[in-house]
């Protein structure tokens, strides 16, 4: 009987303090070696004992066998539930894809390309030839005389080399359609990323005010209990009230901003959404690992300067063009006689340059055009330096703030508002010490959020960094 009352003993502490869940990822064997040695102290034979000590083995390893099974399962609704909800969240991977397949812009600056895919097939054409009919011999209100009739074949032959000139000029517009098309992706793929983080920052903002609202809740029971024991004046719950009611307010402004960043967020992605989502975003700060010299190298080939390129060069094309329109083109001609039909004809026209105001004209704005274009290159280049060196050096000061926050501020500030709290329930501070530290670790909660969604913000605007209208 000893044996009995000291195993339900065992058992009774052992379930009551939830020890026999917390020990079953120790080993089996050790487990097995503490009962015998408490059950067979005595005699070593007290077959009661043993029989007491295999049932205890058995109901112990049903409970293992149980656990494993219900942590699987739990296991399994869990993945199923992240499954479920993965379906309203908008990845920023589905939001790039949206907007290249739906963006208004990038699909104008698509059509484009079609455009001059056109227009270089007419600047390739040659001129259409003529046909002439003509009677000579009517006699008009006479006696009726000898009448002819003329027909003609004509065909202008341009200069040699006006026609392939129109076809360079022809593919480098093709060139920079298509640069500028490859640039304006980029520049709304930038645009996408940043209102995606807008979208996120409201989001983790409004989830925050949240969280907020129950500890002011959970700070007025506090206080209520606190009154009830004349611990504390009614104003304490007035005030709490008066908090909580200005968060209120606060939570519905940001439930405003985050339908206007979202409906902003919709519009780049060419209205393919029909319905709100969650945006998914990580909130662990990521150290910016390029160097200034690396990005500065990079910027070199970036669409934006491939398409001012491909300009300079189609407008050197335009300068010669206007410098080949000095030569006159060709109009032949073959002539057949309804009289004297053994008796062809032949016939070449050409312009006189007497006066070449008109192509001198197109010479010089052609002239002024290209300077123009160099300029406006020279200046692209230096505005996307200039962009890109402002923007790292506030990546490298957000990047400083950001470890400030990680590495003090935010552990201090809750640890403060904790022993606050603590304090507060213990009657050792009183409730404006409170509300103080409350405001603090608020403040500094929100300062993060602001400066890491900065911080994003600055990543996603790097990549056009001095492009942007």
């Amino acid at each position: 009987m000893d044996n009995y009352l000291r195993c339900l003993l065992l058992i009774n502490i052992e379930f009551d303090n939830s020890q026999a869940f917390k020990s079953l990822d120790r080993s089996f064997k050790r487990r097995g070696i503490y009962f015998k040695s408490l059950i067979g102290n005595q005699s070593g034979k007290d077959l009661l004992g043993e029989i007491l000590f295999n049932s205890i083995k058995f109901c112990l390893t049903s409970l293992l066998i149980f656990r494993n099974a219900f942590a699987l399962l739990l296991s399994l609704l869990i993945l199923f539930s992240a499954l479920q909800g993965n379906e309203n969240v908008l990845t920023l991977e589905e939001a790039l894809s949206l907007a290249l397949k739906a963006n208004p812009e990038i699909l104008q600056a698509q059509q484009e390309i079609e455009a001059w895919r056109g227009i270089r097939l007419q600047l390739s054409s040659f001129p259409l030839p003529e046909i002439n009919f003509s009677r000579q011999g009517l006699n008009l209100g006479q006696k009726k005389g000898e009448s002819e009739i003329n027909f003609s074949f004509q065909q202008i032959i341009e200069f040699p080399g006006k026609r392939a000139l129109r076809q360079e000029f022809g593919q480098h517009g093709l060139e920079v359609a298509f640069w500028q098309f490859e640039a304006k992706k980029r520049l709304v793929l930038s645009q996408v990323k940043m209102a995606y983080y807008l979208v996120g920052s409201s989001q983790e903002v409004l989830k925050y005010y949240q969280s907020l609202l129950n500890f002011l809740q959970e700070s007025i029971l506090t206080a209520q209990f606190r009154y009830e024991a004349g611990e504390v004046p009614y104003l304490d719950i007035l005030r709490l009230e008066l908090e909580r009611l200005r968060l209120q307010n606060e939570i519905i402004q940001a439930e405003k901003e985050l339908e206007e960043r979202w409906a902003a967020l919709s519009l780049l992605l060419g209205g393919e959404l029909k319905e709100k989502r969650e945006v998914a975003i990580d909130l662990k700060f990521q150290p910016f690992g390029r160097s200034l010299e690396e990005i500065i190298s990079e910027a070199e080939i970036r669409p934006s300067l491939a398409a001012w390129n491909q300009e300079l060069e189609k407008s050197r094309v335009q300068l010669e063009i206007a410098q080949k329109s000095l030569w006159p083109d060709f109009r032949v001609s073959l002539i057949y006689p309804s009289l004297r039909t053994n008796s062809w004809g032949f016939e070449i026209e050409t312009t006189l340059p007497f006066w070449q105001r008109q192509q001198r004209g197109a010479i010089a704005q052609a002239l002024a055009q290209q300077k123009q274009i160099e300029i406006a290159l020279t200046f692209q280049r230096q505005k996307i330096i200039r962009g890109i060196t402002t923007l790292f050096n506030r990546i490298r000061s957000l990047e400083r703030r950001l470890e400030l926050f990680e590495k003090a501020l935010l552990a201090e500030a809750r640890n403060m508002l904790n022993l606050a709290i603590s304090l507060y329930a213990q009657g050792k501070v009183g409730f404006l010490d409170l509300i103080d530290v409350y405001r603090l670790n608020r403040e500094t909660y929100l300062s993060y959020l602001n400066t890491l969604f900065e911080h994003y913000l600055a990543l996603s605007e790097i990549e056009v960094a001095g492009e942007r209208e």
